[in-house]
């Protein structure tokens, strides 16, 4: 049994301490904490958890892990923290407000032996690995071009948090919240661009920073991408990644990925969608058992929000950005 501490009872952690509730025999949230009281409170009673301070979780041998709801600019004090005193740590994304504060955090996680996951979760989702799969066997040619899109409406109690109108403490806008979700989908298929070019614009004041952004790039290999991002958009679409080749191309639908290929003809493969949370918590109580790397690992998301933080970079000095 992996006793967890969870550590900030803010929206997402509604998420999270549902999902724990779920995983059985194998891990239990033992213990709550937040800086505002009766948030605490509220998450203890739905868990059944107990009030703690961060600082006691730390000192509690029979706390194994905390997982880590806290806004972006907290990520890199509180796992540092728990790790050094021995907890393994699950973190929300993005991994960090910064990368330096990534690389410190991917850092203290090989001195300490620990477990450190990012919660990314579309990394879990199926369509994930079976489009990969697809694609890596050549029913489409060669990778010419990979397209991703997020476009929702984003709004409500999810944008009464303060810290979110504070471009600082966000390291950004909707693409470093919600459309760091995305990037990891276009990564796992084209890895970090060579060369990229970014353009944003605010439409409502709602956000800090940007809500939307497109942005376009060159992989190696002469893969080429564009990422759209909108936080501001009434209809979801239900097309959020396409990969084009030269035999054929794939599209990953909400559950459907859709193949059409020379060699393999025309396709549609059914696939259940994900469960939100779970994949990144089962893989955390895995790893943690068995000493595995997580698929949602710490270096994979500093990748992540280095794509973000060019792509901020280009929009913001007007011209193409180059990764080393």
């Amino acid at each position: 049994m992996i006793r967890v501490g969870l550590v900030g009872c803010g929206i997402i952690s509604g998420a999270h301490l549902d999902t724990w509730a779920q995983v059985g025999e194998h891990a239990r949230v033992v213990a709550v904490a937040d800086v505002d009281a009766d948030k605490a409170q509220a998450a203890a009673t739905k868990s059944g958890a107990s009030v703690l301070a961060f600082e006691a979780m730390l000192a509690d041998p029979a706390i194994d892990a905390v997982d880590l709801c806290l806004p972006h600019h907290l990520h890199r004090p509180f796992t540092e923290a728990a790790l050094a005193a021995g907890k393994h740590v699950m973190c929300q994304k993005p991994i960090a407000h910064t990368l330096e504060d990534a690389d410190a955090m991917i850092a203290a996680a090989e001195r300490s032996g620990r477990t450190l996951l990012i919660a990314e979760s579309c990394r879990y989702d199926p369509l994930v690995p079976r489009a990969r799969e697809l694609v890596d066997t050549g029913c489409i040619g060669d990778v010419l071009a990979v397209q991703v899109t997020m476009a929702w409406w984003q709004g409500n109690e999810y944008l009464t948090t303060d810290w979110r109108f504070d471009e600082h403490l966000m390291g950004g806008g909707a693409l470093v919240d919600g459309g760091i979700h995305y990037v990891d989908y276009l990564l796992h298929y084209a890895g970090l661009p060579e060369q990229m070019s970014c353009l944003t614009r605010r439409v409502r004041d709602c956000y800090a920073g940007e809500d939307v952004a497109a942005v376009t790039a060159r992989h190696r290999d002469g893969v080429l991408s564009v990422l759209t991002i909108s936080a501001s958009s009434r209809h979801t679409p239900g097309m959020p990644l396409r990969v084009l080749g030269t035999a054929g191309s794939l599209t990953a639908h909400r559950g459907r990925l859709e193949l059409r290929s020379d060699r393999d003809g025309e396709q549609t493969i059914e696939l259940p969608p994900g469960a939100w949370m779970a994949g990144p918590i089962e893989d955390f109580v895995s790893c943690v058992a068995t000493g595995a790397q997580p698929l949602s690992s710490a270096p994979a998301a500093r990748d992540n929000l280095a794509y973000v933080k060019a792509a901020y970079e280009s929009a913001r000095e007007g011209r193409v950005v180059s990764l080393a």
